[in-house]
């Protein structure tokens, strides 16, 4: 009777050596990890963009603008004066309101609409172009030549004084002698330079004056028979 036997099973045989060898159950490579150039180039320019935004922000921070507030505590419907007024600084940011630094003389010879304390900010909604009138005050227009008016600069808010001067080879126009004062103190309330068709003049003035004053000023204003002089307590 045959005998038949199982085939006899190799030993296993470990593979060869590849580089990488088991030590303490970890796997261990010998090979060295490279960096893609791409990888690197990501990297440095994430540095440099996180650096200029941080110096962006800290410009933005550092930046300064200056602005106009009030010098002192002012009640509503005071007309404005260079005294009253003064500049700071604030961080720069598009959500100021405040007037710039360098508009503070727009708002000499305006009048608060509301009170203010001092260090506030100021912003245009804060005063009105045109104030009230005084009772028994009216306003007139006037022309005046380089020889009708100070050289010195006249600014809204000015205390002037109104006076009856002649026309070379005219007669004057009122019964007021050349020279009387017409009008002791008026209050500038605008000032500009003349029409450019009215060349022989240099400024434009409107004057809050006494009602009982103005028509005998607009009437030598009219025959351009009248000049100004600054009073004290002026805005300058």
């Amino acid at each position: 009777m045959a005998i038949t036997t199982a085939p006899t099973r190799s030993a296993f045989t470990a593979p060869p050596p590849t580089g990488e060898s088991r030590a303490g159950g970890l796997r261990i490579s010998s090979t060295t990890h490279q960096r893609r150039p791409w990888q690197i180039g990501l990297g440095v320019a994430l540095v440099v963009l996180c650096g200029a935004i941080g110096a962006t922000v800290f410009q933005s921070s550092a930046k300064r603008v200056s602005v106009v507030i009030a010098a002192r505590n002012l009640p509503a419907g005071t007309v404005l004066t260079p005294a009253d007024l003064a500049t700071g600084s604030l961080p720069a940011s598009d959500n100021i309101t405040a007037m710039s630094a360098s508009g503070i003389n727009v708002l000499v010879g305006q009048q608060l609409a509301v009170p203010t304390t001092r260090g506030q900010l100021m912003v245009r909604a804060m005063v009105s172009t045109h104030p009230p009138l005084a009772a028994g005050s009216e306003v007139v227009g006037i022309l005046l030549k380089g020889d009708q008016i100070p050289s010195v600069p006249i600014v809204v808010g000015d205390r002037v004084q109104v006076i009856a001067v002649s026309t070379p080879g005219e007669a004057s126009s009122g019964s007021s002698t050349v020279g009387t004062s017409l009008v002791a103190s008026a209050t500038v309330l605008a000032i500009g330079p003349a029409s450019s068709t009215q060349t022989q003049y240099v400024a434009d003035l409107s004057l809050e004056i006494p009602a009982t004053s103005a028509p005998k000023v607009a009437g030598y204003a009219a025959a351009d028979q009248i000049a100004i002089t600054l009073t004290t307590g002026n805005a300058t």
